[in-house]
């Protein structure tokens, strides 16, 4: 037991002096120890006092251990600084101590002389004592008393132990077996010479004997108190141990000159553990009192050791004595047993239960576990379950299904309703505290619900009343909840502002008001009223509402007020609705339970009052209570007939015959059929009346998944076309149509007369288009296939394996009929037609001819789909400005047999597609109406004739070779000639006298359409954007253009132009008219979009084909030979070149498709091996654009001198030792090619080898694709320099041109014309990347030379890397050129240490320029780090 206080441990002082001391460790443990154990004595005994009383405990302890502890820091404070204290202490004890010894001695000395020695005398020696113990080492006289009191016994051996207490149980049996037990201590056990008596939840003793005499008494030896608070004392002991040490004095007394003593020790015990149960109960009692129930639980007795009484339902006990003064409360007693002491607790309750609920609750306490809060409900529980019996027995004729008791806590359910769920069934419960009744509804909370349960807790004769009334509110939210999957509103109250005088103020007053789903202003109104004796009826009307003021003043649309407040309503049309029409028609079946005759239902009643009637198990609803069936159908049939009300009479104001609603039969809901459509404008009556014969049934019908539309359907019979959808191959066909419900009625018939309308204008050209495509004569099936025709689309199949799609409807918003292309499969990448969809979108709407169509679609696909192979790409670096990007081809349509092609915005092509497979190419540069004129914009192409011309096969010119060519010789060359003017650049003002245009030809030839095409707009032209854009690319005004006649394929029909002459196909065999007269500038504005051109109108006809007079030889036949593209198709050079005409290209060329073909497709030539094949024209143009910008080039030069020269395409200048020549390739004129000539001074300085390097370059990497004008523009840079320069920089063109002639490099070389993207931070991109004057800049690209990969091993990319040479004249030094450089390139700050050094080792000769010896340098022996 640790230390008390003023009992501490004190060590003394070791010499014997002084005050005493202890360690300041031991002090602390001390005050800790001490602490802790009062700690421990307050929380055993602090749960048995009041709640004052531990307060006083608790701030005592407080108290007593902050002091102890304050003086514990205070004399922690001083001995941090006691050190010399303790010295000065230790040195006056020690001195005190040796004043102590030095008197001690005197004062024993004076003693001894004064005292003993006046007395002494010498004893007799003990001679045998001291011969024993010198002889045997021993003292055997020791007397026998000393051994016998200080040297203990031996201790007896555990055999003995056994032994004896074997012999112990035997006495303590036979003393038990001798005497009489208590019958409730018959439960013991005999061990180790013990008996231990077990009374269950109370007490256990044990006892022993200590002699086998049967008058010893028992011995008491230990006592457990087993009673215990679970509740309230957190499983300790309930009895202190000072307690049982004074029972246990108190027992051992009743065990002595005792006849029946263990009688005796079980009353005693017994009667202490009774009353510690009533202490434990009452301690209960007050904690629930004093946490929880408060004045709900009251103790009216406690007697100590008797009885304990509790009063419980206070509450309502209060409401009692307010009615009856004398009114009964309700009691719990717990008490000792009267009549027998010895049996446990006892329990009564007041007023008396039946022995049943007795028996329920308990007779007698349960000693295991003391719980009053536990007996307390219980008692609740069986007093709740007979209120709520008896209130069950009172309102069961009030109801028609059958009240039950269930559920814990237990509650009555009250079904208000029948059928009735449980969420509707009514709930009362009593509160176990108050003993109030409660009446709820789950998750529901209705104010009839406290009206209610007043009248349960006070006068139920208001009852039935309220469960009426709660029975209506009930079936209120019913109807709610039934109309929650109708997506609408129910409210209870609508703004009326005639409520009042209005006969909706006679309806009940529990009424609903439902908005019908997507109809604002209509309103079902469902009133629901009692119906004795247990249930209610439903009214249903129809309300028409419409928005009005507060005032009640209705509000018009288009009103002055934009904004007009809404939020009130004026009640118009009451109709009541007829419940049976609904349920009871056709397809409106509602489940029917089977009707019961009245003796069924007597007996039931009888039964259901008598509390006997129980519903059978296996009865089941149909539908769900939740839902009131009549209220869904109701509203969903008004969702569904209001829409086709409304429709019907927008359609009849339409003047579209119908019928009234009717039920589907297929679908299981309304339908409405129309009987006639009216006559569409634009349409013959004729066209109408056969599409209506055509239709035999139009049925609308209402569809709500996935979202609310109306879907009309249209069944037609077969429409007579063989066409390639097997839903359209039956002798019926259907058609269906959706429309939006969105924006009303009106909207939906609009939208269905026009796509009637739509039907009726398709219907009109496909009529008319059936009887040819059927006539075999006409041929159509071989160039046509009709994939599809559903009446409202026809798409059509044509082109190359029918591989194209043209899909063709009327749009009643634009009024005309609108195309779309397509593909089928993959053979091109897109229908060639896309680009000219608004030029044969208006041939449609004009002409209304399918076939038609159809005819210029065979005629132009071929040429359309040649057209598709012209690179479209961008370009950057082609003109003036570096910035700019110029698109390389854009085909811009005129018309559906006319579109001209642009090359980079500067030369132009008119090309017209004809039939019998034949294009018509002229030069679009020329003006249309005076040939010595060019459009402003484009530039005349020289040459070009004779470039068409070796494209032209026999096939096309047929007997008309020899007559041309005697025609162009009747014609005298233009008396201004094209040889030594840049032709590039005609003026605007330039005169003609000889063109050919003008002239009457006396021979008969018809001359070509082409020459009547009018020119459109120069702004159209120059376009680059997507030739497929019709609104970039405006149609040519010359819409008056023939185009092939559908009378060639022996169709016999008026030509939809209104402007076509009837005379038949001319000499040449085309199947336009020869005899066209030119319209006026007024007549060219017909086609849409087209900007008008101002022009004189020619005065003369023109009666024969005007033929090419600056070669008539071309279109003479020659024996074809292999050229450069290896096509047969291609007819070879002439032999004889004549003079070039300046309006030569103005006459068209006629051309075959597959010649067409092979001018537009991508072929590699022999010349430019190195390039990606390109097509012939693109190579031609390419030259023309390149030798063009050489003319500019020479003249902004200074240091470059023009030479003249009669030769046709061939330019000539010198420099300061070069004399140049370029000329076009006269056997293909795809390829441009440079002659040098050293100048006679510099004939020696220059070799042939370098000469011929030089013209290779030029060939290969200046005048070749992309056929950039700023390469062209470095290389003339570079002839400025001097010849030293340009020796070096030859040599690094060979370098580049043949790399593999030196096997020393560890880098090509590549001699960079324009600045790549990489450096575009020094210049922008696509600009000149050579300059020369005072310094030289260069670029190179070095790329590395890979040695062979390994078998197996894939091959590593090269590296490449640009370097920028800046090169100083004057100084021969070569660097890098580092200005305009943001971010650190380690690859050229090692090239840059390279040259420097390289420089600088490098031994200076005169003469020598330092590029070539550096570069090579560089080439040979440039290491990067990370290679």
């Amino acid at each position: 037991m640790p230390p008390t206080e003023g009992a501490m441990v004190v060590a003394q002082n070791p010499m014997g002096m002084g005050v005493g001391t202890i360690s300041l460790a031991t002090l602390i443990d001390f005050i800790v120890q001490r602490t802790y154990h009062e700690m421990v004595v307050l929380s055993e005994i602090l749960p048995r006092k009041t709640d004052m009383e531990r307060k006083i405990e608790i701030v005592q302890y407080a108290s007593r251990t902050r002091q102890l502890f304050i003086r514990l820091l205070a004399l922690v404070k001083w001995a941090n600084s006691a050190s010399k204290v303790d010295k000065c202490a230790k040195i006056c004890n020690f001195l005190e101590q040796q004043s102590m010894y030095f008197i001690e001695t005197a004062d024993t000395l004076a003693k001894m002389s004064r005292e003993t020695l006046v007395n002494a005398r010498l004893p007799n020696f003990s001679l045998p004592c001291a011969i024993d113990v010198l002889t045997l080492g021993t003292y055997p006289r020791l007397p026998t008393c000393i051994r016998e009191k200080i040297v203990p016994p031996d201790p007896i051996t555990s055999s003995e132990k056994k032994q004896v207490l074997q012999r112990l149980n035997q006495v303590i049996q036979y003393r038990l077996v001798s005497s009489e037990l208590p019958k409730h201590m018959r439960k013991l056990k005999i061990e180790n010479g013990r008996v231990k008596f077990l009374v269950e939840h109370e007490f256990q003793v044990t006892l022993t004997l200590m002699e086998d005499s049967p008058v010893i008494p028992w011995r008491l030896l230990h006592i457990d108190i087993l009673v215990e608070n679970h509740e309230t004392g957190d499983g300790k002991a309930l009895v202190h141990s000072l307690q049982v040490g004074y029972i246990h004095r108190v027992a051992q007394s009743r065990l002595l000159d005792n006849d029946k003593p263990l009688h005796d020790l079980y009353r005693v015990l017994h009667s202490f553990c009774q009353s510690l149960q009533l202490e434990v109960l009452n301690s209960q009692a007050q904690k629930l009192i004093r946490e929880r129930l408060g004045d709900s639980l009251y103790i009216d007795e406690y007697s100590v050791g008797k009885c304990l009484t509790v009063s419980y339902w206070r509450d309502f006990m209060k409401k009692e004595k307010e009615k009856v003064p004398d009114a009964i409360r309700y009691r719990l007693s717990v008490h000792v047993n009267e009549e027998d002491d010895d049996k446990q607790l006892c329990v009564s309750h007041t007023p008396a239960m039946l022995p049943d609920e007795c028996r329920r609750v308990g007779t007698n306490i349960h000693s295991e576990h003391l719980s009053l809060e536990r007996l307390l409900m219980t008692t609740v529980e069986v007093r709740t379950r007979t209120k709520l019996k008896d209130l069950a027995y009172s309102i069961q004729r009030f109801i028609e299904g059958k009240c039950e008791i269930r559920d814990l806590p237990l509650a009555l359910h009250v079904p208000v309703l029948h059928p009735c769920t449980s969420t509707e069934q009514l709930r009362i419960t009593i509160d176990a505290q108050r003993g109030m009744m409660m009446a709820s509804l789950p998750s529901i909370d209705l104010p009839v619900l406290k009206e209610l349960e007043d009248s349960l807790n006070g006068d139920r004769k208001v009852i039935q009343k309220h469960l009426v009334k709660l029975r209506l509110h009930l079936t209120m939210l019913r109807c709610e909840r039934s109309v929650e999957c109708l997506h609408t509103v129910a409210r209870q109250q609508l703004p009326l502002v005639n409520k009042e005088d209005h006969p909706i103020k006679d309806l009940p007053p529990q009424r609903l008001y439902i908005t019908v789903p997507k109809q604002t202003n209509h309103h079902v109104i469902v009133s629901v009223e009692d119906s004795p004796p247990r249930s209610v009826q439903f009214h249903y009307h129809m309300l028409e509402t419409t928005p009005s003021t507060a005032e009640g003043e209705g509000i018009q649309e288009g009103g002055d007020d934009p904004n007009p407040v809404t939020a009130f309503m004026k009640a118009g049309k009451l109709v009541p609705l007829n419940t049976f029409a609904f349920t009871n028609g056709p397809y409106t079946t509602i489940y029917d339970e089977p009707e019961e005759d009245e003796v069924e239902s007597f007996h039931r009643k009888r039964k259901l009052l008598l509390g006997e009637y129980v519903e059978p198990m296996g009865k089941k609803l149909k539908t769900s209570p939740y839902i009131v069936p009549e209220l869904v159908h109701v509203v969903a049939a008004c969702e569904e007939k209001l829409p086709f009300v409304f429709l019907g009479h927008e359609l009849k104001e339409n003047k579209v015959l119908c019928t009234n609603i009717q039920v589907d039969k297929q679908a299981m809901g309304f339908v409405m059929d129309i009987i006639m459509f009216p006559d569409v404008a634009g349409v013959s009556k004729e066209d109408c009346d056969t599409l209506r014969r055509s239709l035999l049934s139009c049925k609308i019908r209402m569809v709500t998944k996935p979202f609310r539309t109306w879907q009309v359907e249209f069944l037609f019979t077969a429409s007579g076309l063989d066409t390639r959808t097997d839903t359209e191959s039956g002798p019926t066909q259907r058609v269906f149509c959706s429309y939006q419900m969105d924006g009303g009625a009106g909207k939906m018939v609009t939208d269905l007369l026009n796509d009637w309308a739509a039907m009726c204008h398709l219907f009109s050209i496909v009529y008319a288009f059936k009887h040819l495509y059927s006539d075999t004569q006409t041929d159509l099936r071989s160039i046509l296939q009709i994939k599809s025709y559903n009446y409202k689309k026809i798409t059509l199949q044509y082109g190359m394996a029918f591989s194209s799609l043209i899909h063709i409807l009327w749009r009643c918003d634009q009024k005309q009929f609108v195309l779309s292309f397509g593909r089928q499969g993959y053979t091109s990448p897109m229908n060639p037609h896309v680009p000219m969809a608004t030029q044969l979108q208006h041939d449609l709407n004009t002409s209304r001819s399918l076939s038609y169509l159809v005819q210029i679609l065979h005629d132009t696909w071929a040429p359309m789909n040649s057209l598709h192979k012209l690179s479209s790409a961008v370009i950057l670096g082609v003109g003036t400005s570096p910035k700019q990007s110029i698109q390389c081809f854009t085909v811009i349509p005129q018309s559906s047999t006319h579109v001209r092609i642009s090359y980079r915005n500067q030369y132009c092509l008119d090309v017209h597609f004809r039939s019998t497979n034949v294009v018509a190419v002229r030069d679009g540069a020329y003006s249309l109406f005076d040939t010595s004129k060019a459009t402003e914009g484009f530039t005349p192409i020289p040459m070009l004739k004779a470039f068409l011309g070796m494209f032209v096969d026999e096939s096309v010119t047929g007997g008309n070779l020899r007559r041309r060519s005697t025609t162009e010789d009747d014609n005298p060359p233009s008396p201004i000639g094209m040889d030594n003017m840049d032709v590039f650049s005609i003026p605007a003002s330039h005169q003609a006298t000889g063109s050919p245009g003008a002239r009457q030809r006396a021979d008969g030839i018809a001359p070509s359409p082409s020459t009547y095409i009018g020119t459109p707009s120069p702004g159209a032209l120059l376009a680059t954007g997507s030739p497929g854009n019709p609104h970039l690319h405006v149609p040519s005004p010359g819409s008056f253009v023939p185009a092939p006649s559908p009378s060639s394929l022996g169709i016999h029909m008026q030509s939809p132009a209104s402007f076509i002459s009837p005379q038949g196909v001319g000499d040449t065999g085309s199947p336009y008219p020869g005899n066209l007269a030119m319209p006026s500038p007024g007549q060219r504005s017909n086609w849409p979009n087209s900007p008008s051109v101002p022009g004189p109108s020619p005065a003369s006809r023109h009666g024969g084909m005007a033929p090419s007079p600056g070669y008539p030889t071309l279109h003479s036949p020659q024996n074809a030979g292999k050229d450069d593209h290896g096509k047969a198709s291609v007819m070879s050079p002439p032999s004889r070149i004549l003079p070039q005409r300046q309006w030569a290209a103005s006459t068209p060329t006629l051309l075959s498709h597959e010649a067409f073909d092979t001018l537009l497709k991508p072929t590699p030539i022999q010349q430019l091996p190195l390039h990606m094949p390109l097509s012939p024209l693109e190579r031609f143009l390419g030259c023309k654009f390149i030798r063009r910008h050489i003319v500019r080039a020479i003249s902004q030069e200074k240091h470059l001198t023009t030479l003249p020269t009669n030769e046709l395409g061939v330019s000539m200048f010198k420099g300061e030792t070069l004399q140049f020549r370029i000329s076009l390739n006269t056997t293909s004129l795809q390829t441009l090619h440079m002659k040098i000539q050293p100048l006679p001074e510099y004939k020696d300085q220059w070799t042939p080898e370098e000469i011929q390097l030089f013209e290779k370059y030029f060939d290969l990497k200046v005048a070749c694709p992309p056929y950039k004008s700023n390469s062209l523009t470095a290389f003339g840079r570079l002839l400025k320099a001097n010849i030293n320069i340009l020796k070096d920089v030859i040599q690094i063109m060979r370098l580049e041109l043949m790399p593999s002639q030196d096997r020393s490099l560890k880098w090509s070389i590549q001699l960079l014309l324009t600045v790549p993207p990489t450096y575009a931070h020094m210049a922008p991109a696509g600009t000149p990347a050579i300059v020369v004057v005072t310094k030289m800049i260069l670029m190179l690209q070095l790329t590395q030379i890979q040695p062979p990969s390994q078998p197996g091993q894939p091959q590593r990319e090269p590296i490449s890397i640009t370097i920028p040479l800046l090169y100083s004249i004057q100084d021969n030094n070569i660097t890098l050129v580092e200005k305009g450089t943001t971010n650190t390139n380690h690859n050229l700050v090692h090239v840059s240490q390279h040259l420097k050094r390289y420089m600088d080792s490098r031994f200076h000769q005169s003469g020598e320029c330092a590029i070539f010896p550096a570069v090579r340098d560089l080439l040979t022996n440039l290491v990067l780090p990370q290679l």
